[in-house]
């Protein structure tokens, strides 16, 4: 058995040990977690912790919304990409989330396409173009500018911009075919003519065939994308998906291998800590009254996580590590959790009293400023809310909510956490939850 003692301390002199009996990742909620047991100093049983195991949890692990929800494309402009749309109770996380919505917290732009294929189990000749959303996209003069790396190469040798040359001029585009790739992006129709002087039919073309666009103005997507792999155009899988035009307008689902890839396999995984977990030793529903500041371990991190809850605070009570009534008090001893959501309503906006402010800068107009109580136990990436109670069971449930940022210029900050609700993992009563930094 695999034995991880933490030491407690912070200076109150308390001590236990998490044994992990599961040999393999089990699954809760359909979210793959690692279960371990509590064992007290004197090896008395203390109740499980049943932890995400982001070494296995990917996008496609989150499975579905549980509620319908939607985005403003007021600011879609300035994001530069299509913030506004829909989702509906049952629709997949992967085909609602996109790529420019992950990228401040996962960085997935910087993903060269080869490490997608890799991290995900596949295989470069198996994976086609289509599979790429955003190639489909490119023109000929983006998809170059996204691989320099191809320019000196002869277009023979670039099969999709061979074919593209094929579609412009049929059988009299074979003279071109022995050019470097880097006659496509020039503009300049005098080196243009320039480089084609090197050979007369090829010259001939220019003049009196050539095509009424510019040919880097051809489109990708007018291919069958479905012809070349990674390994049919050498170096391609280096390129990054940032190095795409329009890449954070791709839904997750619509590049091959990247709902598949584990979270801690990110350009930035999410943080994951054992550090400040906590027992949960009552289940409330919202027939309990006002909770104040000192007593609550949730809110945002805009507000704090100490928000208070004037009514109907449905919550869980938190129990100190010992559970022995001895005067050594942990932390988090009689500190609440607070519901998420109004358990009649979940809209949270505008101003409902279970919503807390969030968000920062021009996007945190989003949901009126407002997203569900809760905390951020493993980083930015997402937030977990307390989403059901069930006093009678003893039993509850939380969701996870995804926010956008655009950093850079301009930076427009952060909509608020109110993408979701995505069900998460149990929080029971007599069982341990991760409450993370900042309680």
């Amino acid at each position: 058995m695999n034995l991880l003692k933490l030491a407690t301390s912070v200076g109150l002199g308390l001590s236990f040990t998490l044994t992990n009996f599961l040999a393999n990742t089990v699954k809760a909620n359909s979210i793959p977690t690692v279960t371990y047991e509590m064992v007290g100093e004197d090896n008395s049983p203390m109740g499980i912790l049943e932890a995400p195991d982001f070494s296995v949890i990917a996008f496609r692990s989150l499975g579905s919304f549980s509620e319908s929800g939607t985005i403003s494309g007021d600011y879609d402009r300035y994001a530069g990409y299509g913030l506004g749309r829909q989702w509906h109770k049952g629709d997949a996380v992967v085909d609602v989330l996109k790529l420019g919505d992950i990228d401040d917290s996962f960085r997935v732009g910087q993903f060269r396409l080869g490490e997608i294929v890799a991290k995900s189990g596949r295989q470069p000749q198996d994976v086609t173009f289509d599979r790429f959303g955003f190639i489909k996209n490119q023109t000929v003069g983006s998809f170059i500018k996204a691989n320099p790396q191809l320019k000196e190469r002869a277009i023979k040798d670039v099969p999709p911009l061979a074919d593209a040359i094929a579609l412009i001029y049929g059988d009299r585009g074979k003279a071109l075919l022995e050019l470097p790739v880097r006659v496509l992006t020039d503009r300049d129709r005098e080196n243009w003519t320039s480089e084609l002087s090197l050979n007369k039919n090829v010259k001939k073309i220019a003049q009196t065939e050539a095509p009424k666009f510019d040919v880097s103005e051809f489109e990708m997507g007018n291919l069958d994308l479905s012809e070349y792999t990674l390994e049919s155009v050498e170096g391609i899988g280096d390129s990054f998906v940032e190095d795409y035009e329009d890449w954070k307008n791709e839904y997750l689902s619509d590049i091959e291998g990247l709902a598949d890839i584990s979270f801690d396999d990110f350009p930035n995984p999410v943080a994951t800590t054992l550090a400040f977990i906590s027992r949960v030793d009552t289940i409330w529903s919202d027939a309990h009254g006002q909770i104040k500041p000192g007593h609550s371990v949730s809110g945002s991190n805009q507000a704090g996580y100490a928000v208070p809850c004037q009514h109907s605070c449905a919550h869980l009570e938190l129990d100190d590590i010992e559970n022995s009534g001895r005067d050594i008090r942990w932390i988090s001893e009689g500190r609440r959790w607070m519901l998420g959501k109004d358990p009649n309503n979940a809209n949270i906006c505008p101003e409902a009293p279970w919503g807390v402010d969030g968000g920062e800068g021009i996007l945190g107009v989003f949901n009126c400023g407002k997203e569900p109580t809760g905390r951020n136990p493993f980083g930015a990436g997402f937030k977990v809310a307390l989403w059901s109670v069930d006093e009678t069971k003893d039993e509850a449930s939380t969701a996870i909510f995804f926010r956008i940022c655009k950093r850079g210029i301009p930076d427009l900050g952060c909509t608020p956490y109110f993408i979701g609700p995505i069900p998460f993992l149990p929080a029971n009563r007599e069982n341990w939850i991760i409450l993370g930094p900042g309680v």
